[in-house]
Parts: C-alpha cells; structure tokens; sequence
C-alpha cells in the first residue's frame, strides 16, 4: 500500500506537468496561465456557493434532530476540492470539479456506503442482549437538623 502513496506521490505532478505543457503548445502561455488562475478563481466561488448551500442543509437537519451524515460527507468533499483547487494544475481541477458536482458526491457516498459497513467483530445480527445481576440499593433516611 505504501508503494502506491509513492508513486500517485511522483506520477500526480508529473501528470499536472505533462498537461501544462500540452495546454501551452495548443492555446499558448499566457492563455494557459489564465485559464489556469481562472478555473481555480471560478472553481473557489462554486465551493463557496455549495458549501454555503451544504451548511444550511446541515442546520436544516441539525434543527430537526436528525444527524446530517450525507450533508457533512458534502462539507468534506467540498473541502477537498476546494484545497484541489489552490493547487496549480489542470488534473486537480479536474478532480475538484468532480468533488463540487453533487450527482457525484451522491455516487462516491453510495460507493463509501457498500463497503464501509461498521459491526463489532465476531456479532451476531439483531440486537444485543446482555445478561447480568443487580442489586437495589435504598437511599438513606435524610437526617433532621431540628433534634
């Protein structure tokens, strides 16, 4: 597992690079550093727009008692993309604007969900009973103060 940490480590700028250098030999320098200034620009005010749009989905379920899982899977994507987003490059915008689509964020939850099960090791299904003795104890008699 390590092994792949290094090489999406080493192959991920050299990808970012090979494609900065095919968007200058096809639209030209200057216009590739704008394009590139202008996704990340345009890019932050769409993380801003869905993330304001996510924490008022998030009081929403907030205020009705109810835990707001898929609304802070969204804050976290969101997130992503937009620390995607600062990163000069075209293959991380790419990537953001993939994080800023909720059909997509919906898809990678549902993904998330079908292999994230959560369950005590060695449980069986239904729910849990244990067993076990009490004992009651009776509270003392309060002492008067009037003797």
């Amino acid at each position: 597992m390590a092994w792949l940490l290094i090489l999406a480590v080493i192959a991920v700028p050299v990808i970012e690079i090979t494609l900065f250098v095919q968007a200058v030999d096809l639209i030209g320098g200057i216009a590739t550093i704008l394009l590139a200034l202008g996704a990340g620009i345009a890019g932050l005010a769409l993380v801003r727009a869905q993330g304001l749009i996510t924490m008022s989905r998030v009081q929403d379920q907030l205020g009705q008692g109810q835990m707001p899982v898929a609304e802070l899977f969204d804050g976290l994507c969101l997130s992503l993309a937009g620390g995607l987003l600062v990163l000069p490059g075209f293959l991380s915008d790419m990537l953001a604007i993939l994080l800023i689509l909720p059909p997509v964020r919906a898809l990678i939850r549902l993904w998330l969900a079908k292999r994230l099960v959560m369950a005590h090791p060695g449980a069986a299904p239904g729910p849990s009973v244990i067993d076990g003795e009490y004992t009651v104890v009776d509270a003392p008699e309060p002492k008067r103060l009037d003797s």
